[in-house]
């Protein structure tokens, strides 16, 4: 009775947990490769805890079936696990490769006298390697992503692989011990399952917490960066801009914000289609992220303009780094269709000095007037809004408007 309560509840368990997977393969295509290996991992499972429990403690007659699920079982787990972190299975020829050592020792006639001791410690030996597998090769890329919290999936793989390496050490220096493994005992049958349904509830709800994890994560990059371009969506980029306005005033630092557009775009969809126009916002935004300092953001500000925050930078200062970013643009050579220009862009700044704050409404504004008086001035421009006054006063006189380059 007790063995049959507890098989039942072990199922039960892997049952629920098997149509959580199962849910994760349908509602999340990229996950569905480890979701799916997961879930054979249940079903492997459950067949090993229905085969341990209904020999009735008697694991003899059952023990090469049930070591080869147990290896399977565990290759199952590593593979999974090594298509979640790598997106494809990495290191399949070390798990496969361990998983066949094993499954061989299992089966293959082997010298008598210390069969059973030999097949038992080639098997623990083997899961031990699959088990110490995944800490040893995926741990780098767990914490890279999940930071701290990536040590959670594995930690299943940790204690089970302590557990493994004690029993390969009662082996050596206990081998008698070993065929009372194989004894007949339906308690010890029945209460075997209990850390193997601790251990495997830890395991198969730490990685459906890494799963959704990635999720919200990936949501959360979609509502922040624009697709498209890889820059900053609008709202995303304003809230950076108030912590930089906030920090820079804390701090008495400068920065500076700066617009930029780019010119003549109307006729690249024109003459290539709304898909050349995408391939050059695509191009241009690659190169604006690419090129700027960590400390700066960029963002999408709507249609062909961008938006820059150049922290610590001072207006003053301002225009070296933005003709530094015009020539990486021209460098670039950003596909456009033919008949069209190379691509240029216009550019406007504005911004606060050290011990002078300025809010985001004005900065914004400045910055676009700014830009506006680009364009105005004959495009491919950068012209800073304190110097507005000058450039349309040297533009009346028929003078090149400053910071012009076209």
């Amino acid at each position: 009775m007790q063995y049959d309560l507890a098989l039942t509840l072990a199922l039960i368990q892997l049952s629920l947990f098997g149509l959580c997977w199962l849910l994760v393969a349908a509602l999340m295509p990229q996950e569905r490769h480890p979701a799916l290996l997961f879930l054979l991992t249940c079903v492997s499972d459950a067949a090993t805890a229905w085969l341990h429990v209904s020999q009735n403690g008697a694991l003899g007659p059952v023990a090469p079936w049930l070591m080869t699920l147990g290896l399977v079982s565990a290759t199952l787990v590593c593979c999974g696990a090594d298509s979640f972190v790598n997106g494809r299975l990495k290191q399949a020829r070390f798990w496969f490769g361990v998983c066949a050592v094993g499954i061989a020792a299992m089966w293959l006639p082997l010298p008598a006298g210390a069969e059973q001791v030999t097949r038992l410690a080639v098997y623990q030996g083997a899961f031990l390697l699959l088990l110490l597998g995944p800490v040893a090769w995926l741990r780098r890329g767990m914490l890279a992503e999940f930071g701290r919290y990536g040590w959670l999936p594995l930690l299943p793989f940790l204690l089970m692989s302590l557990a493994v390496a004690a029993f390969l050490l009662q082996i050596a220096l206990q081998p008698e011990v070993v065929p009372s493994r194989f004894e007949v005992d339906p308690v010890r049958g029945a209460r075997s399952l209990v850390p193997f349904a601790l251990i495997s509830g830890v395991f198969h709800i730490s990685w459906l917490g890494m799963m959704f994890g990635r999720q919200v994560v990936t949501a959360q990059q979609a509502a922040r960066i624009d697709a498209l371009t890889g820059a900053l969506r609008r709202s995303a980029f304003e809230a950076e801009l108030a912590a930089g306005l906030a920090a820079a005033d804390r701090l008495g630092h400068p920065l500076t914000l700066a617009f930029l557009d780019v010119d003549h775009f109307k006729r690249i969809n024109d003459r290539g289609g709304h898909a050349s126009g995408d391939r050059a916002l695509a191009a241009l935004g690659a190169v604006l992220v690419r090129s700027l300092r960590n400390t700066d953001r960029c963002g999408r500000w709507g249609g062909e303009e961008f938006v820059l925050l150049l922290t610590g930078v001072a207006p003053e200062q301002a225009s070296r780094l933005l003709q530094r970013l015009a020539r990486e643009i021209a460098l670039a050579r950003i596909p456009v269709p033919p008949g069209c220009a190379p691509l240029t862009v216009s550019v406007g700044y504005a911004g606060s000095s050290a011990g002078r704050p300025a809010d985001a409404g004005t900065l914004l504004r400045q910055a676009d007037e700014a830009m506006y008086e680009a364009k105005h001035s004959g495009r491919d421009a950068i012209i800073g809004h304190h110097q507005l006054g000058a450039a349309r006063g040297r533009d009346g006189d028929g003078a090149p408007a400053v910071g012009g380059t076209g």
